[in-house]
């Protein structure tokens, strides 16, 4: 099994030298990949509140939803930049907001990463909460799902042979080049960067079996989630005549770091404590069957310094360990 890191990108505290110092450690341990994450408003008054911030618990929850948010680097340009410090680790998106882009020109800049990095990039793509952030990019809120399955359709077609050209419901492009093209394949066998699709609706679902390479839920238990795989690939295979999908689950982590003490209760199911606590749930990820794990700690409220996000790779270690056996 492989296991990965939202890198550092949110919070104030993060600088140019935490991201590259994680990087380069993270790749020098021998983790499997780093992703980023996609907002770039932050309201005083927002119209609606995190979807998840209304399930905190306990008077003092650790996890600081939304405020990460109000300091948050670029997800694309960060992965450029880590691409040409790293040699090994897979770079990768969870998730980009379709809404905040367009087919061709995300297939260019993600193509462009993927050669850059000599073929390092998952996609990671999801649907969005954040209506400040449609109602600035021109994008309707309601129909997201239908957009989406479009415009990945259309992306797919940006990546293909050229003379390319793509008409579907929401976007089109007219027949011409475009390039650079990536340097993977999809499950399909075409020239594409795989896709990690972060939809679990029962159209989501759909959109996963006919478009995706990967399944990426967040917060859900892998039995669970392996369940949902099972039957996302059923329909991949039946429907499709494609799959299966891979997946890789993404768990919201306090680790009680060396210096920050225990952490308090959780906003969603998440691995809290020290390496003993979460020895068990990364074997319970192997014996689900899962493909890979992206900790993400960067909504803890107790990692706030440099110091302590350097200290995540060196922590997770022993995991690291476990998951390659």
């Amino acid at each position: 099994m492989k296991l990965g890191f939202n890198m550092p990108q949110l919070t104030d505290c993060v600088t140019q030298k935490t991201i590259h110092d994680f990087a380069v450690r993270a790749d020098e341990l021998g983790y499997d990949s780093l992703v980023v994450q996609d907002h770039y408003l932050y309201p005083e008054n927002p119209i609606q509140s995190h979807p998840v911030q209304m399930m905190a618990f306990g008077p003092e929850p650790v996890m600081q939803w939304p405020q990460a948010y109000e300091h948050l680097y670029a997800p694309l340009e960060s992965l450029a930049y880590v691409a040409g410090i790293t040699k090994n680790i897979r770079l990768g998106t969870s998730i980009l907001v379709l809404a905040y882009h367009r087919p061709v020109m995300l297939a260019k800049r993600t193509a462009t990463i993927d050669v850059l990095s000599n073929g390092r990039l998952d996609l990671g793509l999801g649907l969005g909460w954040a209506r400040e952030e449609f109602d600035h990019m021109d994008t309707p809120f309601g129909n997201k799902g239908s957009r989406a399955t479009d415009f990945i359709r259309a992306m797919k077609a940006a990546w293909a042979d050229n003379p390319t050209e793509y008409s579907g419901e929401y976007f089109n492009f007219p027949k011409g080049s475009t390039s650079p093209k990536p340097v993977q394949q999809d499950l399909d066998g075409n020239t594409a960067v795989p896709i990690m699709g972060a939809f679990n609706s029962e159209p989501g679902r759909d959109r996963l079996a006919e478009l995706c390479d990967i399944w990426h839920p967040a917060g859900l238990p892998a039995d669970m989630a392996m369940m949902l795989l099972e039957q996302v690939n059923q329909l991949a295979s039946e429907k499709y005549n494609r799959g299966p999908l891979a997946m890789n689950l993404r768990v919201f982590a306090a680790p009680s770091l060396p210096g920050i003490g225990p952490v308090g209760d959780q906003l969603m199911p998440s691995w809290m404590g020290g390496i003993e606590d979460m020895l068990p749930l990364i074997k319970q990820c192997k014996d689900a069957g899962v493909h890979e794990v992206t900790i993400d700690t960067s909504f803890t409220a107790e990692i706030n310094t440099e110091e302590a996000w350097l200290q995540i790779p060196d922590f997770f270690a022993p995991l690291l360990e476990e998951a390659h056996k």
